[in-house]
């Protein structure tokens, strides 16, 4: 089996590569540098302007979209981007699509979530057939804001915010089943097993790394506090094993 993976190089996507192969699965990480990862040789494309997404999907059985984007003002991978993609598998007369998704974006009004409920949309109505696994924010999502914020000497929690964060190597076994052996669902929320608030991991990620600094309220968006707040990103559905302090330790 041929699947396709998205933004295979990655965090998620790289893992995603990673699931596949254990499976026996041929998986192309696609991306714009074209590396390849885990092995797995890599086929170069950009999915904004489309260049080179018609020869990476060909023959392909299933496309598995991981894409992200890393500049919050440029959305453009999930609507362009997804448009582009779901083009691209129909013509290479792909049945089969798996997106991964964060749990709730259908609920918020933080921009970038409805970005990535547009991608959702895409997918959905398209001819593909279509699961979207909803995930909750990956472990490394919170120590990203506490490593920057250690640098100069505050680190920050969302307020109110409650978390329920989940091994990014989970997640992807999750993905690499839908794209194998399909459960026949369309949408698939996954967390992690703990629901924790803010303060709490910062807190443990202090105690795991011992790095300093004072844990203050950040200054973060209304939008996304809202969405902290409102419980969107949590389920009790489907949970991961792995807590934020498991994880912390096999990162020493």
């Amino acid at each position: 089996m041929r699947v396709v993976v998205i933004g295979g190089s990655g965090n998620a996507g790289a893992a995603i590569v990673r699931a596949l192969g254990r499976r026996g699965a041929q998986a192309v990480p696609v991306s714009r540098s074209g590396k390849a990862i885990a092995g797995a040789p890599g086929a170069k494309a950009d999915i904004v302007s489309g260049d080179g997404l018609d020869a990476a999907l060909e023959d392909a059985d299933v496309v598995v979209d991981a894409s992200n984007s890393r500049n919050p003002l440029d959305l453009k991978p999930f609507t362009i981007g997804a448009r582009n993609v779901v083009a691209a598998a129909e013509r290479a007369g792909v049945h089969r699509a798996v997106l991964l998704s964060i749990l709730g974006v259908d609920r918020s009004k933080l921009q970038y979530h409805r970005k990535k409920h547009e991608q959702e949309l895409t997918y959905l109505g398209s001819s593909l057939e279509v699961a979207v696994v909803r995930a909750s924010q990956f472990h490394e999502w919170s120590v990203d804001f506490f490593e920057a914020g250690a640098a100069v000497g505050a680190i920050p929690v969302f307020l109110g915010g409650r978390l329920q964060p989940v091994d990014v190597a989970e997640v992807a076994e999750l993905v690499a089943d839908e794209a194998t052996a399909p459960s026949g669902q369309q949408i698939i929320d996954f967390a992690g097993p703990q629901v924790r608030v803010s303060r709490d991991l910062a807190r443990a990620w202090q105690t795991a790394t011992g790095a300093r600094g004072l844990i203050v309220n950040g200054p973060f968006p209304p939008t996304m506090l809202d969405y902290l707040r409102s419980g969107a990103n949590l389920t009790e559905e489907r949970k991961g094993k792995v807590s934020f302090e498991e994880w912390l330790a096999r990162r020493r």
